[in-house]
């Protein structure tokens, strides 16, 4: 995000007119989407006065604040954001509340409608071409009443987004969600209301990200044990799964656990939430129809001290998720599947077979305060950044490496591979990987922006724990670093938790005495497909090729 105060368009990322249409898709509306970092709205319609005005301020004095400026994410030219053609972002209570949901060869179009409407940004309009007020009408849409709605035509794998919404809230008196109260106003049904949110609801936004991040399904049996306890007559529109275990109260504040990427209201962990822990162990908390663990495991050793429920029912994925992504080549997002670098094969990537792929494990805090571990999938990421060693070279303690802004990168290369950037692992995709390639860039990123200035003081590539710099004293002309240890607050794998599609004891970890999963000493000692297998350190080193480590060798822990 954009800072509130900028000097120059060059430090503009996505600002918050950009976030509230882009990924105020997936956020409820109010609080950022409504106002501004003074707590004023972005636009009151009532007034025809933009924030900054009712604080005695003019658009030359916000040219460049990140509530009121626009950068262009593909050619970096700065506007003003167009809040008065949008309107703001106002609490949308339907968007989970609603007690029904239009579903669609498994789309949710309710969904659906509310983001490709926020997706337009200024360039809404109705059936006759006047400008509609894309955020303020985004609710309006998600309910379904509208006469009429076109989407953009976009290339293939842009999200939807609207090019026309013509309102009509008789679509919502014909269906019975709307009546004409007494006064002669519109008014809602209050059966037309859910005081817990249906699982549809939350899958319309969790979807997006839970699918691309974690290879997560819904709404199957099989491969999820509490849809299948929680949702027992089958009908998936009717399911409340989630809130069993993710409850809320009137405070909307719906419980979680403790998220390893990100640090949003890490005050709130754990409470309330019900784990596995809660429900399933003998104790004041446990669910009354779940079962206690019946397997021998679960007392032998300290296997319930060491390792989370999740480490164990959790055994593997079936559903491909975003392994991969690699921001260097162009600055355009490349990103890459689990089933490109993982197989069905733990031990063995290379194996055809990809109909699943097998998590990696961190140690992580669990609900009683113990450190556990738990399963992950961790994101790879290959980005440039403006290495400020703070003046101090060789000392690490004070260093700070700055992302470059993705739209900047773009400029330098004009959205397409350097020249001598070559693919060397023959996937059709060129990649930055020889140190000559690397050279060639960071040269180039230290060229000017449209706005005239320097991309990056001294750019540095930053990929597979490594940061790779400019070192005149080399043959190749460039050094590298080791990020781990050094303090520096940069990463190259993000570790996505993976806690859901929770699977039954018969196929979960230990299954029918299987201790040779974890242990070589009971796997006739050789590797093992646990603390053996293959998790992805770096997509590509010096000749294209993975970089792989295991957990055996990451975690620093090593089972007989």
């Amino acid at each position: 995000m954009a800072g509130k105060d900028n000097t120059s368009a060059s430090e503009i990322d996505k600002t918050s007119f950009f976030w509230t249409g882009k990924c105020g898709a997936c956020h409820p509306g109010g609080g950022p989407g409504e106002f501004d970092r003074d707590g004023e709205l972005y636009y009151d319609i009532a007034t025809g006065e933009f924030g900054y005005e009712k604080l005695g301020l003019t658009a030359a004095d916000v040219i460049h604040d990140g509530d009121y400026a626009f950068v262009s994410p593909s050619s970096g030219g700065l506007s003003a954001a167009a809040w008065n053609k949008t309107g703001v972002s106002e609490p949308d209570c339907f968007m989970c509340h609603r007690s029904a949901m239009e579903v669609n060869g498994g789309t949710i179009n309710n969904a659906l409608w509310r983001q490709a409407t926020l997706r337009s940004l200024a360039a809404l309009v109705d059936d006759l071409g006047a400008s509609v007020p894309a955020f303020a009408a985004a609710p309006t849409a998600g309910a379904g009443w509208h006469s009429n709605f076109v989407l953009a035509s976009l290339p293939p794998g842009s999200p939807p987004q609207a090019s026309v919404l013509q309102i009509d809230y008789q679509t919502g008196i014909a269906n019975g969600e709307l009546k004409v109260n007494d006064a002669g106003k519109l008014a809602l049904k209050g059966s037309e209301i859910v005081g817990s949110p249906r699982d549809y609801a939350c899958w319309g936004c969790h979807s997006i990200a839970d699918t691309k991040k974690r290879g997560r399904e819904w709404f199957d049996p099989v491969k999820d044990v509490h849809y299948a306890a929680f949702n027992p007559g089958g009908d998936p529109l009717a399911s409340q799964a989630c809130a069993t275990c993710h409850p809320s109260g009137m405070d909307h504040n719906i419980v979680k656990g403790s998220e390893m990427v990100g640090t949003v209201r890490d005050d709130t962990d754990y409470l309330g939430i019900r784990t596995c822990r809660d429900c399933h162990l003998a104790g004041p908390e446990k669910h009354p129809r779940a079962p206690l663990p019946t397997s021998p495991l679960h007392g032998t050793g300290d296997h319930l001290d060491v390792m989370s429920c999740e480490f164990c029912h959790v055994p593997f994925k079936e559903l491909p998720a975003q392994l991969v992504i690699d921001n260097t080549v162009t600055g355009t997002s490349v990103g890459f599947n689990t089933d490109v670098f993982l197989s069905a094969d733990p031990l063995d990537p290379n194996d055809p077979f990809d109909d699943k792929w097998y998590p990696g494990f961190v140690w992580k805090v669990d609900e009683d305060g113990v450190t556990r571990l738990f399963p992950t999938k961790p994101l790879a990421s290959a980005w440039w950044g403006d290495w400020d060693d703070g003046g101090t070279p060789g000392v690490f303690g004070d260093d700070v490496i700055q992302p470059v802004i993705l739209w900047r990168v773009r400029q330098i290369t004009g959205n397409a591979p350097l020249a001598g950037t070559v693919d060397d692992n023959g996937d059709g995709i060129a990649e930055v990987n020889t140190e000559a390639e690397t050279l060639a860039y960071i040269l180039a990123l230290k060229g000017n922006d449209s706005h005239g200035n320097p991309v990056a003081a001294r750019p540095v590539l930053v990929r597979g724990e490594k940061v790779w710099y400019e070192d005149g004293g080399q043959p190749s002309g460039v050094n590298h670093f080791e990020l781990h240890g050094t303090g520096i607050k940069a990463e190259t794998t993000a570790p996505f938790g993976i806690n859901h599609n929770v699977r039954a004891a018969a196929t979960a970890l230990g299954a029918a005495g299987s201790c040779g999963a974890c242990h070589r000493g009971l796997n006739g000692g050789q590797p093992t497909p646990v603390f053996d297998r293959m998790v992805l350190l770096d997509p590509f080193d010096l000749n294209g090729n993975p970089v792989y480590t295991t957990p055996r060798t990451s975690l620093g822990i090593n089972p007989f």
